[in-house]
């Protein structure tokens, strides 16, 4: 009985160690080539015409043109220019292009929100203006403040 037990614990050995030294088996065909692929998307990515493009000739003659504007004088003005701007971002996106690239324009603190919220539109020339309009605001970021840190109270026993 011990030498069946001593034999079949050689054969469990011996199957073991022949499944680990195996290589394992390739789990992609070797016909699968990536770059193949690759080369046959950027080749139809060239043949496509972004939408931006088609787009491009309306807004550069809008910003050729020399725009004179003034920001408001009086508080009443301001009122009135917030809401309109508010308003404009409810319309539709030519509008609300106007509203950032006129919110940029004025460079007020109090249409940073507008700015933010036309970054998280789902038009692109919206979200373009809107992030150009906000580089104005960006700075060197503040310097921490560093306090002090009392060791803690058992720091004896740590080292």
């Amino acid at each position: 009985m011990n030498q069946l037990f001593a034999g079949a614990a050689v054969l469990a050995l011996t199957l073991v160690l022949w499944g680990l030294g195996r290589r394992p088996r390739k789990l992609l065909l070797s016909s699968t080539d990536a770059s193949s692929v690759a080369a046959l998307n950027r080749v139809q990515l060239t043949l496509v015409k972004p939408q931006w493009q088609g787009s491009e000739d309306s807004t550069s003659l809008a910003l050729e043109s020399p725009v004179t504007w003034n920001s408001p004088a009086t508080s009443l003005e301001r009122l009135a220019l917030q809401r309109q701007l508010r308003e404009a971002m409810a319309a539709g996106p030519d509008q609300r292009l106007e509203a950032v690239t006129l919110a940029g324009l004025w460079g007020h603190v109090s249409v940073m929100s507008l700015l933010r919220q036309g970054l998280h539109d789902s038009d692109g020339r919206v979200v373009a203006a809107a992030a150009a309009a906000l580089d104005c605001y960006r700075g060197k970021p503040r310097a921490e403040l560093i306090q002090d840190v009392p060791p803690p109270r058992n720091v004896a026993r740590m080292r």
